[in-house]
């Protein structure tokens, strides 16, 4: 009897070795990802970079369902976007055109595209300037998949060889003076928080989506703070970078009301908001 016991044990023990092994050798199902390209007014931009961030779509092996997110523009903009994504959706199908009625600024129209994707595992966006290429933005994604779809991941704009940065000598030293309030206001020690590209686990954005009321261009560094502080793991990704005419954010004309937009989270920080 005792040996038929031990027989039994040892048959049950090898099938859940068995079972162990085949359930790490199955391959991962892909995780879902829902790329935002946040537009105003902008479709003349869209053209150049969308038609390669299509290519780049197409050529990777991911899951993505990319949107792109129209703040309310005018009639004819709206009219200008429909006939790209005509073109887009020839040489990727999973691209997709929402258009919001009234205007939400960029986190707005940001997290609008994202609430409505409850499929969705790995949450991003991707300026339309093209500043950030397709296959940084590429990179960008597949690097979020590498660690598992738990940590989030945000560009950097780090001069170096492998990721070189082109950008005047004014747009640097505002950058350098933004990163330094954002530093000494809120604590965040990220190197560039502006950098218009960063993918968010899904499940970490809904823990903390309704603590967010920023929705301007400093959207993202009250994402990043309500993120961190929410225990969620982000790695800074260098990625090459380069300045491109015609941008939205003027230093002078907008810098003034994006120091208001840090006092602001700086006040719900001390009231305890992001705890």
């Amino acid at each position: 009897m005792l040996n038929l016991y031990c027989a039994a044990a040892t048959i049950f023990a090898v099938a859940v070795r068995d079972r162990s092994s085949l359930v790490e050798a199955m391959p991962k199902a892909p995780l879902n990802i829902v790329l935002v390209t946040p537009v105003w007014n902008d479709s003349a931009r869209l053209e150049r970079f969308g038609g390669q961030l299509a290519e780049a779509l197409a050529g990777a092996t991911l899951r993505v369902r990319w949107i792109i997110a129209d703040d309310c523009s005018t009639a004819a903009e709206q009219a200008k976007l429909e006939s790209l994504l005509l073109g887009f959706s020839a040489v990727y199908l999973q691209v997709e055109l929402m258009c919001f009625e009234q205007r939400s600024r960029k986190g707005g129209a940001i997290y609008q595209a994202w609430d409505a994707c409850a499929e969705a595992d790995l949450l991003a966006f991707v300026d339309a300037d093209g500043a950030i290429d397709a296959s940084s933005t590429i990179h960008l994604l597949e690097r979020a998949c590498e660690l598992g779809g738990a940590t989030g991941v945000v560009g950097i704009r780090s001069d170096s060889e492998d990721a070189p940065v082109r950008r005047s000598w004014t747009r640097g030293l505002s950058c350098r003076l933004f990163v330094g309030l954002v530093r000494a206001l809120l604590g965040v020690q990220f190197d560039d928080s502006q950098c218009g590209a960063k993918v968010v686990p899904a499940t970490a954005y809904r823990a903390v989506a309704g603590l967010l009321g920023e929705r301007g261009f400093v959207f993202d560094v009250e994402l990043l703070l309500a993120l961190q502080r929410d225990g969620c793991s982000i790695e800074p990704l260098q990625i090459a970078w380069r300045e491109i005419p015609g941008g939205k954010v003027s230093p002078l004309r907008d810098g003034w009301g994006m120091v208001a937009g840090l006092w602001r989270i700086r006040k719900r920080l001390q009231a305890g908001q992001y705890q």
